[in-house]
């Protein structure tokens, strides 16, 4: 991994040059793009919004390691390096697994727009979307945006990250909006590190509770599902082997972050775990009334962390 300090400081046409530029002074900026000449347009970019001190991982494994081990405000990252998709080094920093800072600006790289590709971008919580090829403006024009403004974060089973819709879906029960820390307006502010990190450690800790009520209520409405599939005798082997992996990947995580953050003893999310392991591996085997106990185990739970 290459450390390249910036050099050029420019203005930012229809940002606000300077108080931009002071915003990105301090900022540290990874790049992880393994084109060499996509790199020097993002760099140029960041250039020009006065960014001095920029970090470049050229490999997937560099990618990862940097996200584990480096400090930085702003992440420009490739959709796919080395034919690994890399939405996952994203989607696990926005949920504390990796990383030092969950509400780094983040930006994906793309170089097409295939559904698929786009859809995984967006669920790793990106800030934006940038289709490649783009010009260096482009980059200095989008990033300078964020010293100013960034939209507040949504949680819910599945995501964390900015808000994105337009509206809300008739009859969803709609996620919350939480304002994050914002780390390029915070040091073009000059506050403290320590301050921004006392920030960052408080609204990530409500973030997480609220994660916390969204996968037990994600536990209960796969349950749900199951049961109501049973007794309408509609259900099929795939469609519960599907939702008891579904089940198994919210119970870990709720396991994880009750432990973690709420101190609580794991012992009834271990029995939903049990019962829902069981199912999985004879999902055409499953009578009624497990689905029954399964679901009235998974309701206690969401009661428990939802209280509703």
């Amino acid at each position: 991994m290459n450390k390249a300090p910036a050099n050029v400081q420019g203005r930012v046409s229809g940002v606000g040059a300077h108080p931009v530029a002071a915003s990105f002074a301090k900022v540290r900026a990874l790049i992880c793009e393994p084109n060499v000449m996509i790199r020097q347009g993002i760099r140029i970019g960041l250039n020009n919004l006065g960014v001095r001190e920029l970090l470049e991982a050229h490999t997937f494994v560099n990618a990862h390691a940097a996200f584990a081990e480096e400090r930085f405000d702003l992440v420009l990252l490739n959709a796919e390096i080395d034919g690994t998709d890399t939405a996952y080094l994203l989607r696990e920093t926005r949920a504390g697994r990796l990383g030092h800072d969950p509400f780094i600006i983040g930006a994906m790289l793309l170089s097409t727009t295939e559904e698929s590709k786009v859809h995984a971008c967006v669920n790793s919580g990106a800030d934006d979307l940038l289709l490649i090829p783009f010009a260096p403006e482009q980059i200095t024009t989008r990033m300078g945006a964020f010293a100013t403004r960034r939209k507040p974060f949504v949680v819910t089973h599945d995501y964390i990250g900015p808000d994105r819709r337009k509206q809300a879906r008739p009859g969803a029960n709609s996620a919350a909006g939480f304002a994050v820390p914002n780390p390029i307006q915070s040091k073009g502010m000059g506050a403290s590190p320590e301050r921004y990190d006392a920030q960052k450690q408080q609204i990530f800790a409500v973030l997480s509770l609220e994660r916390i009520k969204r996968l037990a209520a994600g536990c209960e409405w796969e349950c749900k599902a199951l049961l109501e599939s049973a007794r309408e005798g509609r259900h099929t082997s795939e469609q519960v082997l599907r939702s008891a992996f579904s089940l198994e990947t919210l119970v870990t995580e709720l396991m994880e972050r009750v432990v973690r953050d709420l101190r609580h003893g794991t012992e009834s999310l271990e029995s939903l775990l049990a019962r829902g392991r069981d199912i999985k591996n004879r999902p055409s085997q499953a009578s009624l009334s497990e689905f029954d106990a399964l679901y009235a185990a998974a309701r206690r739970i969401s009661l428990t962390y939802t209280g509703g």
